[in-house]
């Protein structure tokens, strides 16, 4: 039988802390078909963070099962790449090293050309030899990209990386990963409480309930490319996903 790219199935997950349960999830299923783009949107503390752990195999204590490629999730794997909020390099190191620090098992050469052919990837040449301590935030977020790209993961995992910019940055950033997954056609499942952003990046967005997490619904994002903020289309799919709230 044919399976989706992932499925997750019943997912689930209590945290117990001291003497307290905390139920982070309830009952999650939904699938994603390789090549999309899918948001998790919900308020804070619903467990979309959670739920990607879980989905990147950092979190494996939970009922239910997640799949990919009709294989269990049971730990991290190189085909799937992850970017947090923060952008989390090493400061002692240059935009280039971050970028090269995870990738192994290749020659010398060969390394360096994958290096920049990502650092190229999301706008950051001229940028080699900087440290993190000198490229703003948006760009330490672009480094921190390329670093999960680099390794030609399957499925990139996204937790709320624009959401400590400016909206500024965080719409040119917006605009910046829509390009790197037309050049890479990366599977992207993204993290997310910004209604407008999911609605810019995404093919379908998850709505998700306050905590215990659970899917509320499922939107179809079916928008023309390059896709109007203040659209009639856009602001009719916005309106969907706000009255869920």
């Amino acid at each position: 039988m044919e399976h989706k790219y992932i499925e997750i199935k019943g997912l689930s997950k209590i945290f117990t802390r001291k003497k307290e349960s905390v139920h982070a999830l309830e009952n999650i299923d939904f699938s994603v078909d390789r090549g999309e783009l899918v948001c998790i949107l919900g308020p804070s503390g619903c467990g979309k963070s959670t739920l990607l752990r879980a989905i990147c195999g950092l979190d494996t204590e939970h009922s239910g099962d997640v799949f990919i490629d009709g294989r269990k999730v049971i730990k991290p794997e190189k085909t799937r790449g992850m970017v947090f909020q923060e952008h989390r390099l090493f400061p002692w190191l240059t935009v280039e090293e971050n970028v090269a620090f995870a990738l192994n098992g290749v020659d010398k050469d060969t390394k360096a050309e994958l290096v920049q052919q990502h650092i190229d990837l999301v706008g950051l040449t001229g940028f080699e030899k900087s440290y993190p301590r000198q490229l703003s935030g948006g760009m330490a977020q672009r480094a921190g990209i390329a670093r999960a790209l680099v390794n030609d993961p399957e499925l990139l995992l996204l937790d709320e990386p624009f959401g400590a910019l400016d909206t500024f940055t965080k719409m040119a950033m917006q605009k910046e990963l829509k390009q790197i997954r037309k050049k890479s056609n990366t599977t992207m499942i993204m993290v997310t409480h910004d209604i407008d952003e999911a609605v810019f990046l995404a093919d379908r967005i998850i709505v998700m309930s306050p905590r215990p997490g659970s899917i509320v619904k499922v939107i179809d994002v079916d928008l023309a490319e390059p896709r109007d903020r203040n659209s009639y289309e856009f602001l009719e799919i916005r309106k969907e996903v706000f009255n869920e709230f």
